[in-house]
């Protein structure tokens, strides 16, 4: 039996052994899926578990998505670009890195027939998710994205064109066309919390929240009063994780699997 699952030192919150645990049953496969918390000083050890298959490939999340790149024999060009690697496969006797949250958002644009090209982004936060989502936006032909941050000497590394600014600049842009919230503000079990305060909600058509715990923030429901498409993060989630399935297990799943999972989680998370 395969054997995967979830690095992280925290992990309470994850949904990730439920959605592949679902996988494995959609697609008959045999295999498990463990939770991994680690302490820091441990990632050495874990990762000599994989190389001496205990693990056939696992998942990394905060705060380790950059950490572990040191211990690893090979990266993927997206993966070097981010800067950060969330799944890792054992393969050929190597410990390769990837990123699947680059393709979880790629597939949520997709789905919901947002267009990049020659659009203005903006962007909250600059942790781990807003690296990949970044290089999406850039590799899709944004225009222009302003990248929002707390930090008075953030090292978040963007195009000539685009710009970092701090969360006060917001309210002096003029509209854009996509909203991207990659802070955990409003997360479950701040429901109350938003990332924006009241005069900062400038006019977008778009709205993808990567929360997808509740099913509705704060500032989504704040921008589907206004009109605007709001999206939350599940069908990231989801997409992500089957991608990370691809890699692992070197083959290609249809709309059809993520679909199900997509579905089958919903009605966990929001009955």
């Amino acid at each position: 039996m395969k054997r995967f699952g979830l690095l992280g030192e925290k992990l309470g919150h994850s949904f990730s052994k439920e959605i592949h645990e679902i996988f494995f049953k959609l697609t008959g496969k045999e295999a498990s899926y463990d939770m991994i918390e680690r302490k820091p000083e441990e990632l050495p050890g874990l990762l000599d578990e994989v190389k001496k298959g205990e693990y056939n490939g696992i998942n990394v999340t905060i705060p380790y998505k950059i950490e572990v790149m040191k211990y690893l024999d090979e990266v993927s060009s997206i993966a070097k670009k981010i800067g950060a690697v969330n799944t890792i496969t054992y393969r050929n006797r190597k410990l390769i890195g990837d990123n699947s949250d680059y393709y979880g958002f790629l597939k949520t644009l997709e789905l919901n027939d947002i267009n990049i090209e020659n659009s203005k982004i903006l962007i909250l936060g600059t942790g781990g998710a807003s690296k990949s989502i970044y290089s999406v936006l850039t590799d899709k032909g944004a225009e222009k994205i302003y990248v929002a941050t707390i930090l008075e000497n953030d090292s978040f590394k963007i195009r000539q064109q685009d710009r970092l600014i701090h969360y006060s600049e917001i309210k002096n842009l003029m509209k854009v066309n996509l909203i991207v919230n990659c802070t955990p503000v409003g997360m479950y079990p701040e429901l109350n919390m938003c990332p924006l305060r009241d005069n900062d909600f400038i006019e977008t058509e778009n709205l993808i929240d990567i929360i997808y715990n509740p099913e509705e923030t704060v500032l989504m429901k704040k921008y589907r009063e206004k009109g605007a498409k709001v999206i939350n993060g599940l069908m990231m989630l989801v997409s992500q994780a089957i991608k990370s399935e691809e890699i692992w297990n070197n083959e290609e799943y249809d709309g059809d699997i993520l679909d199900k999972i997509y579905k089958n989680l919903a009605e966990k998370l929001y009955k």
